[in-house]
């Protein structure tokens, strides 16, 4: 049995770094709320304040003319409004220090990993997420922080596309979830952004409840027992 774990929502506590470091760097104003994630749509949580830019240097003209240009006593650089995007936010300005140093979505999750695959030498354990650029180097520092003896790593470019390499998936994501394909098995880690699916059943507040006995009755599900 090939069995994958979410890194997000289930060994790291990702949307809490992100709202953490958004508030560090981005902090309310006098008598403003703080900012809030509390899901994976980020874009309903994350806003960011315009800020001025000043040009370094002056922009290419096809006109440009050096002696009219050391005529000029001064040359004024243009200052520009600008805002963050979530991209750049995530993948360029604050990669390692959101997807590197979060810390575990619960204590020892990624000890209790550990556990479960020398428990179960007979099935495959799989770590898979959805990312790319930066962040992966910045997982792989996530990981080896937190001492994980997984052998397998898979990055994805999207959510459905974890189904393609495991048969049963340790998850917390509603498109995860909801992609499942006929045959295969979703360990649900309980969020209320994931209380909308229709699964009832293999549900649970962290991966240290799930044990040998639950990834038993899995086998026995997909054998169709």
């Amino acid at each position: 049995m090939k069995i994958g774990v979410s890194i997000d929502g289930v060994l790291r506590d990702l949307l809490g770094k992100i709202e953490e470091t958004h508030t560090k760097y981005f902090p309310p104003k006098e008598g403003e709320d703080g900012i809030e994630v509390l899901d994976y749509d980020l874009d309903k949580w994350l806003t960011f304040p315009e800020e001025e830019v000043k040009q370094n240097e002056i922009e290419f003209d096809v006109d440009f003319v050096e002696e009219v240009v050391k005529e000029k006593e001064d040359i004024k650089l243009e200052t520009k409004k600008t805002k963050v995007t979530i991209q750049e936010f995530l993948y360029e300005r604050c990669t390692v220090e959101i997807f590197g140093y979060a810390e575990e979505s619960t204590s020892s999750a990624m000890e209790t990993l550990n556990r479960l695959i020398i428990d179960n030498p007979q099935h495959e354990f799989v770590i898979i997420s959805r990312e790319g650029g930066m962040a992966i180097p910045s997982t792989f520092f996530f990981l080896a922080k937190t001492k994980s003896s997984c052998p397998n790593i898979k990055f994805v470019t999207e959510y459905s596309r974890v189904w393609d390499y495991v048969d049963v998936m340790v998850t917390d994501h509603p498109k995860i979830i909801d992609t499942k394909p006929n045959g295969k098995v979703s360990i649900i880690i309980d969020k209320d952004y994931n209380k909308d699916s229709n699964q009832n059943k293999m549900r649970f507040k962290t991966i240290k409840e799930i044990d040998s006995n639950i990834l038993s009755e899995v086998e026995s599900i997909l054998n169709g027992d």
